[in-house]
């Protein structure tokens, strides 16, 4: 079922992340990191049975093989966010499925900080026409798809009557959606409860800065937020320093941590 924006920290400096030759264009930290509105948290059944819940997805899979099929050798239901028309992403949608993985769609979308978006991206400027039809066409782009969530968007996921088009189609696809949460004015998450698509918010991005400290720091803050709300998502990025941290860091975790790692459709079943 549909849930609210939930709160995160945010108060980086607003500087553009550059791109690197291998994948395609990151999110400014301004966008990655805005303050959010204050939301219900994910109740808990039985807290003397129940344990937190984590969610990963990591974004702008499938320019690079190799890091797609180490986010598929990690020991937990890591989702592929895969960015339409690259090189590799049919095959690692289909390695993935076949592993047990979920499978997104990273869908480009216009941001305020002019950064280019990449091919199937959806603007502000278009018709509800032109829209829908390359909506559809990065919806086809590569199977299986299960879900979607924005890449940047500051500017396109503020626009209701947008997002309201964006939701129709998934509704009739039966995909969720993951409100990636680049701006504080997004929509999204009110335009999927409005069109009955499943849908929750990201919590913590785990990279912005790739350091071990930072990457240890953002790590601690939403395993805190699984257990403050009883439920959180994390998403990161294919960067060498971020798939090392995770091998490191996700077996075990729930023995070590009382927090157990779930697939963002587990997530989005459990009751609210």
């Amino acid at each position: 079922m549909p849930v609210l924006p939930t709160r995160t920290t945010g108060d980086a400096a607003d500087d553009l992340a550059a791109a690197s030759p291998n994948q395609p264009p990151v999110p400014s930290v301004a966008e990655q990191a805005q303050p959010e509105p204050p939301t219900l948290a994910l109740p808990i059944e039985a807290e003397s049975e129940a344990l937190p819940l984590l969610s990963i997805i990591i974004d702008d899979v499938g320019n690079n093989r190799t890091a797609g099929e180490r986010i598929i050798a990690l020991p937990a239901p890591v989702a592929l966010a895969i960015m339409p028309f690259t090189r590799n992403a049919q095959v690692l949608a289909t390695l993935a499925a076949e592993a047990g993985k979920p499978v997104m769609l990273h869908l480009p979308m216009e941001n305020l900080a002019g950064l280019a978006i990449g091919e199937g991206g959806l603007s502000t400027r278009m018709s509800q026409v032109d829209f829908d039809v390359q909506l559809q066409a990065s919806l086809n782009a590569f199977t299986p798809i299960q879900g979607v969530n924005n890449h940047m968007g500051s500017k396109l996921t503020a626009d209701r009557e947008r997002m309201d088009w964006l939701m129709r189609q998934l509704a009739a696809r039966q995909l969720f959606f993951v409100d990636s949460r680049t701006t504080k004015e997004t929509q999204a998450a009110f335009a999927a409860q409005a069109g009955g698509v499943p849908s929750v918010s990201r919590d913590v991005f785990l990279d912005n800065e790739r350091t071990q400290v930072e990457l240890e720091r953002e790590f601690r803050l939403v395993l805190a937020r699984a257990r403050k709300q009883g439920a959180a998502v994390l998403i990161g990025h294919p960067y060498p320093e971020t798939l090392a941290f995770l091998e490191r860091q996700l077996p075990g975790l729930e023995a070590r941590e009382g927090v157990r790692l779930v697939s963002v459709q587990t997530l989005l079943s459990q009751p609210r």
